[in-house]
């Protein structure tokens, strides 16, 4: 064959391989515009992260079909989230939500855009931060922090290893409590001359804003605790509960039941056997004291007692959102905690079957004075923190949760007014919708969301890891430049 075939043959080669090549994107460019235009997409993840789940797809067609509208705000712009690949689940997760005409999502920028922020939460009670969401239907609202979109698991060195997507579980959760209309009751006992309800009136405001109603119950009446109460709160009492209410309480705890359990000391001999019974089930004691702060730069006014104390950061696992929002870095107000006792933790044998963490604790130069109980001789206890409030997550009885707090001054109406106890107010309404919020689950999987890493043990081991990365598609490329360059003229 002469050299001008052989040209001209290579030459309709070349030409074929264009004609090739301008096909292919002639092709793919217009069928990947029309698949982003439809908005198709495929989930080809191992758990279906993105796809949401028959008990979500069955229940939003039901909402649909009744023509009922839940408004999702979305303290964040929807837009901002395309690009982030750690925020992908939560926005192809949004996105499958907003095909159903029930679910309205309403996303804007509180920073640009306050005045829907105000219209939505006029009075602050719902304490948002961008990412949070809030849901509202028929009057009724929920909000849902946007931190518990996910868990993290993390190794030795605090690196992520693997995270749970939690938001479908929350989403379609919220969704049915406020398209269901429950009002459920916060209880306060009474018959121990606790503070009274009529004393609360600004606290039960606020938790009227939150969809919550409050009622007293007297248990020495009553034969149980009502099926409506979401929580009890045992707010200071002046006598002990009697062995019968003791069971009646131990029975709702048994079934999952929260308590929030405020004690303001107590000068009177009186000793509360059986509430510290119901708190040593907790693996929490009382300490018969009134907690004094020495420094007198870490009280107001010269009063001993109005200490500043430091907020901590509740465990992540499940703890979540109870002090996100109340923590130094981020409202930046000092936390006062009024007249108080402390708290300690007592090593009980269920211990291991329980999640504690202390919530508001005092410096060092903080001291416990004993005040009233029958203690012979007792001692002050100076030099360490003081515990004025702990948590604690009973895993072993359906996730009964305890709240306790040294003191009930400030969810009444006189301390409430006081803007020096502000944080110990918010947390106890954050408590509130922690302890209960956290029950509406729909049993939707968390879906698991893994990070692939690659651990080399050796300097051998990288080198052959090189090779075959790096070293072997080299070759193969030499390889076929080394056949073009034998077969070119071929």
């Amino acid at each position: 064959m002469d050299k001008a075939s052989i040209t001209a043959k290579n030459k309709r080669f070349t030409a074929l391989a264009w004609i090739l090549a301008i096909l292919v994107l002639a092709v793919s460019i217009p069928l990947n515009l029309i698949f982003e235009r439809i908005n198709v997409n495929f989930d080809m993840t191992p758990n279906s992260m993105y796809t949401l789940t028959d008990t979500t797809k069955e229940y939003l067609d039901e909402l649909d079909a009744k023509n009922v509208t839940v408004d999702v705000y979305f303290l964040t712009k929807l837009k901002d989230l395309e690009g982030d690949l750690e925020c992908l689940a939560l926005y192809r997760t949004l996105l499958a939500y907003k095909e159903h005409k029930c679910f309205n999502l309403i996303d804007f920028d509180p920073d640009t855009d306050p005045q829907t922020l105000r219209e939505i939460n006029p009075d602050g009670v719902f304490n948002l931060s961008a990412g949070d969401f809030l849901f509202s239907c028929n009057g009724m609202v929920k909000r849902l922090p946007g931190t518990l979109m996910y868990t993290y698991q993390l190794d030795e060195n605090e690196q992520i290893v693997s995270a749970e997507f939690r938001a479908e579980n929350y989403f379609t959760g919220y969704m049915k409590s406020v398209v269901d209309g429950e009002m459920p009751t916060v209880y306060f006992l009474a018959g121990h001359d606790e503070v009274p309800l009529s004393d609360m009136t600004q606290l039960a405001a606020n938790l009227g804003n939150y969809n919550y109603g409050a009622k007293e119950l007297n248990l020495m009446t009553d034969t149980a605790i009502p099926a409506d109460c979401c929580i009890l709160v045992i707010a200071s009492p002046k006598r002990d509960i009697t062995d019968v209410e003791y069971k009646k309480i131990l029975a709702y705890t048994r079934e999952g039941g929260h308590l929030s359990v405020l004690m303001s000391p107590n000068d009177s001999k009186t000793v509360f056997r059986n509430i510290e019974m119901l708190l040593s089930n907790y693996c929490i004691g009382m300490n018969y004291d009134r907690v004094e702060e020495t420094d007198a730069n870490r009280h107001s006014h010269k009063d001993v007692y109005a200490m500043m104390c430091d907020i901590i950061q509740a465990n992540t696992e499940t703890g979540e959102d109870l002090t996100s929002a109340l923590l130094p870095n981020v409202n930046n107000i000092v936390t006062y905690m009024p007249y108080s006792r402390s708290f300690y933790t007592i090593y009980g044998t269920n211990y291991g079957k329980l999640t504690a963490d202390t919530l508001i604790r005092t410096q060092t130069t903080a001291k416990s004075v004993p005040y009233g109980g029958t203690l012979l001789d007792p001692e002050p206890v100076e030099g360490q923190p003081q515990v004025l409030s702990m948590y604690v997550i009973d895993k072993e009885h359906n996730n009964s949760k305890l709240i306790v707090f040294g003191s009930s001054e400030f969810i009444t109406d006189a301390g409430a007014r006081n803007a020096y106890f502000i944080n110990p107010l918010q947390l106890f309404l954050t408590s509130i919708t922690w302890m209960y919020d956290s029950d509406l689950d729909m049993n939707i999987q968390d879906k698991a969301r893994s990070f692939d890493s690659l651990n080399v043990n050796s300097s051998t081991e990288a080198s052959v890891l090189i090779a075959i990365f790096v070293g072997f598609p080299i070759l193969v490329a030499a390889i076929g430049i080394l056949v073009w360059l034998r077969r070119r003229n071929a």
